[in-house]
């Protein structure tokens, strides 16, 4: 008699949809915040689980009948989880960006965190945006737009039939070129007005050499950058708005692609 009335077979699709709900949780920084215990999170997948349980699409692939092949579609399940978590995490990494860009225009290119995701070193100022843009994407709902998305993946996606072909690539890589765009767009007004900070502080230099340029342009460009970030906030908002409108759209095109 199979436990709780699953069969063997059941317990399979079970297992699949966590590898796939891990992976992408894992990715997306509002679910893998090293800040929520992996208890809780752990627990978070398994519950999901059961309730996409019913509604989840089943190739008509048999169960591998090898160890190898059972890792193969365990791998299978996770890249789609990571494929799907990539549109997200890909944000985050522009809005950290555009803060270290600003953060080395403004000299403070030194004074750096440890960022508790990457594990790793970040500009301060990089940390607060990207502080900022996860307040954003809580304030319109992203994380529901995720969790629905990876829905409609298991009901388009049967489990162990995703396709990887050349065209997921394609569209990862045109999603990483916006990156660029993103961060851009950013940090355009706080690294303009420096830049036209530091070229009035070369001419002043050229004028009046007597003044030391270094002594005050260090904290002028400090001052001056900590002003504009806060000037060009609403242009931010506008920004990460539109960007994480998007979101949803981009994760679906994934899913489409993932279909074969």
């Amino acid at each position: 008699m199979e436990p709780f009335g699953l069969t063997t077979f059941d317990i399979y699709r079970v297992l699949l949809i966590m590898f796939r709900t891990g992976a992408l949780f894992m990715t997306v920084p509002v679910f893998g915040h090293t800040s929520i215990p992996r208890v809780l999170r752990v627990l978070l997948i398994v519950i999901f689980a059961i309730m996409v349980f019913p509604s989840s699409v089943v190739s008509g692939i048999q169960p591998p009948a090898t160890t190898f092949g059972l890792g193969m579609v365990i791998l299978s399940e996770l890249a789609i989880g990571f494929a799907m978590g990539f549109a997200v995490i890909i944000l985050f990494s522009a809005v950290q960006f555009a803060g270290h860009v600003i953060g080395l225009q403004m000299g403070l290119a030194v004074a750096s965190i440890m960022d508790p995701m990457g594990s790793g070193q970040i500009s301060i100022v990089g940390e607060f945006y990207y502080l900022l843009s996860l307040l954003v994407f809580l304030m319109i709902d992203g994380h529901h737009q995720v969790i629905r998305a990876l829905v409609r993946s298991f009901e388009l996606i049967p489990l162990g039939g995703g396709v990887f072909n050349a065209g997921v690539g394609e569209f990862i890589i045109a999603l990483s070129t916006s990156l660029f765009i993103i961060a851009v767009k950013m940090a355009a007004p706080v690294i303009i007005t420096l830049f036209i900070v530091n070229v009035v502080m070369g001419i002043v230099a050229r004028t009046v050499p007597q003044m030391n340029v270094f002594i005050v342009g260090f904290p002028l460009s400090i001052g001056v950058g900590l002003i504009m970030i806060r000037i060009s906030f609403p242009f931010v908002k506008v920004v990460l708005l539109n960007a994480f409108r998007g979101l949803g759209q981009d994760i679906m095109s994934i899913i489409v692609l993932l279909q074969g």
